[in-house]
C-alpha cells in the first residue's frame, strides 16, 4: 500500500515512492550497506520518502526517516538540518572558554570539530548527496581521533608525534576505505571502537585524578555521567527513527504542526549527541587543567545543564 506525502506539504500531494520498513529509507541499492546498530524491533509500516526538491535525487547511502522536501524546497530534511545549531552554538561557547583560560590547542581543535561535524551534518541533511554526506561523516571520525589523542596524553606535558602519526594513520585509512567503497559499515565499527576506547582511557583518568585531586575527580566523574547519559539517549532515539519510521510518520501525520517535530527522532538525536560530544570535551578539559596544577579554574553550570569552564572570582580585600 502506497501513501501520499504528508498532507503539510505546500508543494505536492503526489505519490511518492515507498519502502518497506527497515530497508533504510534508500531508494536504490546502496540501501544494503545501512547498518542499524541495536535496532530493537521493526515496524511493519510502508515509509513515506517525501518529495523531490531543489537538489534533485538521493545520493548519498543513507536517507533518514524526515520525509524529504515537505516543509522547505531547499532543504531535503528541514528538521535533521536545524538541530545541527547545537553543533555549532555549544562549541562557540567551549571556544569562549578556551581563550579565557589560554587553552592548549588539542581543546581548540576539539570544539572546532564538533562545529565542522555540525556544518556537515546540516549540509547533508539539507541536500541528500554523498559528497555531503562525507562532510558530515568524515569530521566525524576526526572529532573522535582528537577527543582519544586528549585523553590518551591526559597526564603528559610533551606532545606524542607517535600518538598523533597513529590516530592520523588510522583516520585517514578509514576514511579513504570509505570513501573508495562508499561502505558504511567499515567506517561505523571503526567510530564505535574509537568512542569505546575513548570511553575506557576517559575512566581510567578519572580514577588517576582521583588519587591526587577528588573533588576535580567527582566533578569530572559528573560531567561524563551527563556526557554519556545524552549518547545513550541519542542512540535509542537513532534506533528507534530506524526501527519504526512508517509509524513514526503516520503519526506525526495525525498530529500535525507543531507538535509533530517531537517526533523527528533523528532530530533528536543530533540535539542528544551534540550536548554529550560538548560535554564530553568540557569533561576532557577541566580534568587536564587540574592534571597541569591550575587552581584557578572551576566548573559552572550555565542553565542548570550546561557545564562551562570559568575562571575563579577574584577576592577582593
Amino acid at each position: 500500500m502506497s501513501l501520499h506525502a504528508a498532507a503539510e506539504t505546500p508543494f505536492s500531494s503526489s505519490h511518492t515512492p515507498q519502502f518497506p520498513a527497515g530497508s533504510g529509507q534508500v531508494p536504490d541499492a546502496m540501501a544494503n550497506t545501512q547498518l542499524s546498530f541495536g535496532s530493537f524491533f521493526t515496524s511493519n509500516k510502508t515509509i513515506d520518502v517525501g518529495l523531490e526538491g531543489y537538489w534533485g535525487p538521493v545520493t548519498s547511502t543513507l536517507d533518514w526517516c524526515e520525509e524529504n522536501y515537505i516543509v522547505n524546497y531547499y532543504l531535503a530534511e528541514y528538521w535533521n538540518s536545524l538541530s545541527n545549531l547545537v553543533y555549532i552554538v555549544l562549541p562557540l561557547v567551549g571556544l569562549r572558554s578556551c581563550v579565557a583560560l589560554e587553552a592548549e590547542p588539542r581543546y581548540y581543535l576539539s570544539y572546532v570539530a564538533l562545529m565542522l561535524v555540525g556544518v556537515g551534518s546540516f549540509l547533508f541533511h539539507g541536500t541528500l548527496t554523498f559528497f555531503t554526506q562525507l562532510l558530515d561523516e568524515v569530521p566525524m571520525m576526526a572529532a573522535t581521533c582528537i577527543f582519544l589523542y586528549a585523553h590518551m596524553q591526559m597526564f603528559n606535558k610533551k606532545t606524542s608525534y607517535a600518538a598523533i602519526t597513529a590516530l592520523a594513520l588510522t583516520f585517514f585509512v578509514t576514511s579513504g576505505s570509505y570513501i573508495i567503497l562508499k561502505t558504511p559499515i567499515v567506517f561505523q565499527m571503526s567510530f564505535i571502537t574509537l568512542a569505546a576506547l575513548q570511553l575506557a582511557v576517559a575512566v581510567n583518568n578519572i580514577g588517576i585524578l582521583r588519587l591526587t585531586d577528588k573533588p576535580a575527580a567527582n566533578t569530572v566523574s559528573r560531567i561524563a555521567t551527563a556526557s554519556v547519559t545524552a549518547m545513550v539517549v541519542a542512540f535509542v532515539v537513532w534506533n528507534l527513527d530506524q526501527a519504526h519510521c512508517g509509524t513514526l510518520q503516520e503519526k506525526r501525520r495525525e498530529i500535525g504542526y507543531p507538535f509533530r517535530v517531537g517526533l523527528e527522532l533523528h532530530a533528536l538525536w543530533h540535539l542528544f549527541s551534540g550536548y554529550g560530544g560538548y560535554a564530553a570535551v568540557v569533561g576532557s578539559q577541566y580534568c587536564r587543567l587540574k592534571v597541569l596544577g591550575r587552581s584557578d579554574v572551576r566548573v559552572a553550570l550555565r542553565g542548570w545543564i550546561l557545564p562551562v569552564i570559568a575562571l575563579n572570582k577574584s577576592k577582593t580585600a
